[in-house]
């Protein structure tokens, strides 16, 4: 499907080794040896612009917006999926008090990365955006064509679309466009997340990077929502 190399995908690789080789030490050092290992988040405001068109759970209008950048074969990002996530969902996305936005930032040290990041974007075509993200994030998930096909009829999708579209690099922009912003933003690692009050179309909040557990996020929602 799209986990062996395309044409496409080795012109980026040899195109990016140069700067690849710097991209991937510097996201290295952004992740922490362990999850919640880097405490608070930055002190200086992160400003962001937000798309109509964003993979969001939760209210349109909840107070509070998180916007997640993430790698699907990040260990981090699988540990905060299963661990954090739940958690967060329950309490704040689904009560309607946050607004969840997932951007892909498939990191070059990360093979299959980028190709997992296609996938989740061609099940969105199908309405099953969410349903891929958290099978691709699932802690014993193998970022194989065999897997990919096994969890897409699992969901009803139509798996030869879905290759096929995957296959084209279908979404090579769209995914480009979330690395540039996040790199435009100081964003290396995965998991990031920024972290403020919704506004239309922008985001002004503070980044915190690396899979925190669940009381780190607690405490920083209840600061926002306390003026609520």
């Amino acid at each position: 499907m799209r986990f062996q190399a395309s044409r496409a995908s080795v012109r980026r690789l040899i195109a990016a080794t140069a700067a690849g080789v710097t991209l991937a030490l510097a996201a290295t050092q952004a992740l922490p040896e362990e999850p919640g290992d880097e405490g608070a988040s930055t002190a200086a405001p992160v400003r962001m612009s937000l798309r109509a068109n964003e993979y969001a759970l939760g209210r349109p209008d909840a107070p509070v917006t998180i916007v997640e950048f993430t790698d699907y074969q990040c260990p981090y990002c699988r540990r905060f999926e299963a661990e954090t996530w739940p958690l967060l969902k329950r309490d704040y996305v689904d009560t309607g008090k946050v607004r969840f936005i997932v951007r892909d930032l498939p990191l070059q040290i990360h093979s299959a990365a980028r190709s997992a990041a296609e996938v989740a974007h061609c099940a969105g075509a199908q309405g099953k955006f969410w349903p891929m993200h958290e099978a691709l994030l699932a802690s014993d998930a193998k970022l194989t064509d065999e897997y990919v096909l096994q969890q897409a009829r699992a969901m009803g999708l139509d798996a030869q679309r879905l290759s096929a579209c995957a296959t084209a690099d279908r979404y090579d922009a769209a995914i480009s466009r979330n690395a540039n912003q996040a790199a435009a933003l100081g964003i290396h690692g995965t998991p990031t997340f920024i972290i403020g009050r919704s506004a239309p179309r922008k985001l002004s909040g503070e980044r915190l990077s690396g899979a925190h557990p669940y009381e780190v996020f607690e405490a920083r929602l209840k600061e926002l929502l306390a003026g609520e």
